[in-house]
């Protein structure tokens, strides 16, 4: 019997069509318009860095590029930092 065998190139190549990178990027969109409304602010300089940019691989990533933006999304237990998860969450909810 021979049975199901995907086409893993096909699969890969998908992501590179542009319905679904029209899809990615509208998504992405509304994950950096969440994000940048549920962001902690200070001065406003993490919330304004927070953007959407292609990544590897067709993938389109929502970053931000201040240098303690990782302290932010999953804070930091040497001084009781919380976690805020800002970008995780936006992505949950641009999921639907």
């Amino acid at each position: 019997m021979g049975g199901f065998r995907p086409d893993h190139a096909a699969i890969a190549a998908l992501v590179h069509e542009g319905f679904v990178q029209a899809d990615l990027h509208e998504r992405a969109a509304r994950a950096v318009e969440v994000a940048k409304t549920n962001a902690p602010v200070d001065t406003g300089r993490y919330r304004d860095s927070i953007h959407a940019e292609d990544g590897p691989d067709g993938s389109v990533l929502i970053v931000s590029d201040v240098d303690y933006a990782a302290v932010i999304e999953y804070g930091r237990r040497n001084d009781s930092r919380p976690a805020h998860h800002t970008i995780a969450n936006a992505l949950d909810a641009a999921r639907d």
